[in-house]
């Protein structure tokens, strides 16, 4: 095949919807947040994890990440004072609670029972009356049926595991009529001990790409206008063997590494071995993608300095 052809078919193919729109269907986009309901072992993990993120998200530095994002939004000329908003994945309300402090009314969706009620005791009392909680999940909600059409000024999806598919993107973008937010991993997640832990168990699981690449050409293809941030986030951790060990069948899970009985036994021997002084230090992070459609004022950008 000559350059010229070959040049046409990348071309052809950068510039097909279809082709992306086909290719994100065929990506594999089962979420962990669906697997870990689905076994009594998995929602004894889905507790777990759900009680350290809601502690995790509103320690000091869980609350700067929440602002710095925020900020960001705000920098790119959104005013959420008297916005409506509709919170995707809300969680234990580590966004619902700052936008409602804001002046904004927020409809917080979230389908985990554990998480809203974390949510519930957390809202300050001078909030509750800002913050409705739908608990169900968004991919199952009938907009139509539930008038939600265009209702919301602003839609506000972080890391929701929902958003995994253009369908759902879509759904999103249909309740909002000035902004659409949504972040997600722009590529693989970083995590230093798992690293280690596939050359033990001598598997190595096929990258999949981040859902990150799929939503910004799909809206740059359907003539969206949005602005994207990508950062790199790294984190460095101490854990005590105990607590890694604790951890394990939910790490490797998530990695896709096996789980099975000489599996975990292989990484914990190789934990307990390397780690004798009883602390594990690792990283763990990676690339993450921000999104903020406008579909109001496509043209509008304003950023913020400081005195204004």
């Amino acid at each position: 095949m000559s350059e010229e052809k070959e040049a046409s078919k990348y071309s052809k193919i950068l510039f097909d919807l279809a082709v992306w729109e086909e290719a994100w269907k065929n990506q594999s986009t089962e979420s962990q947040y669906k697997q870990k309901s689905s076994s009594p072992d998995k929602e004894e993990a889905f507790e777990r994890w759900a009680r350290e993120y809601h502690q995790q998200s509103f320690t000091e530095q869980g609350r700067q990440r929440s602002e710095r994002i925020i900020g960001w939004i705000e920098n790119q000329g959104v005013d959420l004072n008297d916005l409506s908003i509709l919170d995707i994945g809300a969680a234990s309300g580590i966004f619902t609670i700052p936008f409602a402090n804001r002046g904004a009314t927020v409809t917080a969706v979230e389908p985990s029972k554990l998480l809203n009620s974390l949510m519930k005791e957390t809202i300050p009392p001078s909030l509750q009356s800002s913050i409705d909680i739908v608990s169900e999940r968004f991919e199952d909600i009938s907009i139509q049926e539930k008038n939600w059409e265009k209702k919301f000024d602003f839609a506000f999806a972080s890391m929701c595991p929902a958003m995994s598919n253009w369908e759902t993107i879509e759904q999103a973008i249909s309740t909002a009529r000035k902004y659409v937010y949504i972040s997600t991993m722009a590529g693989a997640r970083e995590h230093s001990l798992i690293d280690d832990l596939k050359e033990v168990l001598g598997v190595y699981p096929t990258y999949n790409a981040g859902d990150m690449g799929y939503i910004q050409q799909l809206l740059y293809l359907k003539d969206y206008s949005y602005t994207t941030l990508i950062t790199r986030e790294t984190s460095y951790i101490e854990m005590s063997v105990e607590e890694v060990v604790d951890k394990l069948q939910e790490w490797l899970s998530t990695h896709e590494l096996p789980t099975d009985e000489g599996s975990l036994a292989l990484a914990e021997q190789y934990v307990r071995d390397t780690y004798k002084e009883g602390v594990v230090t690792f990283s763990r992070g990676g690339k993450f993608g921000k999104i903020l459609i406008q579909l109001e004022q496509p043209n509008m950008k304003v950023v913020r300095t400081q005195g204004q």
